[in-house]
Formats: C-alpha cells, sequence, structure tokens
C-alpha cells in the first residue's frame, strides 16, 4: 500500500507544482503586459505614438502574453501525456527491462511461478511476494511473480462475473493486498505503476480546468473576450447564450 501511495503522491504532487509555478508565471506575465500597455498612454488617456507605431508596440507585448500562456499551457498538456502513458503502462509488457540473460532466466522459471501464482491461497501469494520483495529485490522473480501474479487478479475476477456475483468484502481486500504487493515487484523490474481510471480521468480534468481557467483570464485581459462580446452582440447571438 505504501508504494502505490508514493506513487500517487508524486504524481499529484508534480501536476500540482505544474499548476502552482504556472499560476505565476501568468501573474507576472499578466502584470507585465498591463504596464506595457498602460506606458502607451499618457496620464490623460492620450496616446503616447501615433496609430501605427501604437499597435505594433501593442502586437508585441500582446505576443509575448500568449507566448507565455502557450507555454504554460503547454505545461498542463504535458501532465495530460503523462498520465496516458501511465494509463497506457498498465498494458505494457516489463519483460524488456531485463537483459537478455535475464529473460532466459525467467523463461526457466515461468512454468513453476505460474503454477504457484495460480494455486496459492490469496493471502499465501501476497506473503510469498512480499517475501520475493525484501529478499534483495532479484529483477527476474520480481518479474515472473508480479507478471503471474496479475495473471491471478484477472482469473479471480473472471471466476466471479462466471458465478454472476460481485467480490465478496473478504476477497476484495485480499485482492487489493495482493495488488499492492505487485506494485513493490513492478517497481523493482522498473515498471511505472498505472493510474486507475478515475485517478486518470480526475488528472486530465484537473489540467483542461487550468488550461480553460488560462484561456479565460488572458480573453479577459488582451481585449478577447471584449471582442468577442461585441461581436455577439451585434450579431443577437449574445441574448440567447
Amino acid at each position: 500500500m505504501t508504494q502505490t501511495i508514493n506513487a500517487m503522491t508524486s504524481i499529484l504532487g508534480e501536476a500540482e507544482a505544474t499548476y502552482e509555478r504556472g499560476t505565476t508565471e501568468i501573474d507576472r506575465a499578466i502584470e507585465k503586459f498591463a504596464q506595457g500597455k498602460a506606458a502607451l498612454f499618457r496620464a490623460d488617456g492620450s496616446a503616447v505614438y501615433a496609430d501605427q507605431v501604437y499597435r505594433e508596440k501593442l502586437a508585441a507585448i500582446t505576443a509575448e502574453l500568449h507566448a507565455t500562456a502557450d507555454r504554460v499551457g503547454g505545461q498542463a498538456e504535458a501532465q495530460i501525456v503523462a498520465v496516458n502513458r501511465l494509463q497506457e503502462s498498465e498494458h505494457t509488457d516489463p519483460i524488456g527491462n531485463l537483459t537478455l540473460a535475464e529473460q532466459q532466466q525467467a523463461s526457466a522459471r515461468a512454468t513453476f511461478v505460474r503454477e504457484d501464482a495460480l494455486l496459492l491461497a490469496l493471502p499465501d501469494l501476497t506473503r510469498r511476494l512480499t517475501g520475493v520483495s525484501a529478499s534483495g529485490k532479484e529483477k527476474v522473480d520480481a518479474y515472473l511473480w508480479s507478471r503471474y501474479a496479475r495473471q491471478r487478479i484477472v482469473a479471480e475476477q473472471a471466476k466471479r462475473e462466471e458465478r454472476g456475483r460481485p467480490l465478496d468484502p473478504t476477497t476484495r481486500a485480499q485482492l487489493e493486498r495482493l495488488t499492492d504487493a505487485i506494485t513493490d515487484l513492478e517497481v523493482v523490474v522498473g515498471a511505472t505503476p498505472a493510474l486507475t481510471k478515475s485517478q486518470a480521468t480526475q488528472r486530465i480534468a484537473a489540467a483542461r480546468r487550468f488550461q480553460q481557467g488560462l484561456r479565460e483570464r488572458i480573453g479577459d485581459v488582451d481585449g478577447t473576450k471584449e471582442r468577442l462580446t461585441r461581436e455577439l452582440l451585434a450579431t443577437g447571438r449574445y441574448a440567447s447564450l
């Protein structure tokens, strides 16, 4: 359980740090844009520059603001990509993290480990995985036991589905403990713990909310929102929104 919690804490912490840094960058960029725009006018509100020069300078500071927004928005998009990769990692066989010699050892031992993984009682299987994890963290055993223990979980779930019965609380708790033990071994092999569908959905939703909030903030200061409102009012569409 500790390994799973640590993995999730790392993912969540990285995302929150990204959004915190991004918010700070945007705050500074908006302040700089406001100062740059204010410098285009005198104290009495009249323009400092002729129309063409004014438009060029306004375009320059606006482009700088948008560049920062694009970079910060890209960081949130990178979080979405990272979450999707973590989801996909659940379906990736970590055998590629073993050397050729280790793969050959795994092939020789596979039948014996698979039999035990499928036949041991769930609590006994969990204890076996915990022992493997504590005995020097040998990658071949870690790979084999994590691989076939996951197959055992699938088999247990399929068995319940065939009988048309949900998992009872005792079996569910046993499978959760087994999953935590598997996760510890997968880390030894070098596999990245996958996010659940629910966790991934929450992370992606958080990134999308950050991006939407970013667009709204930029639209408020660069005139986009005001311009869009005028256009909608002119067409009569605003009243129907």
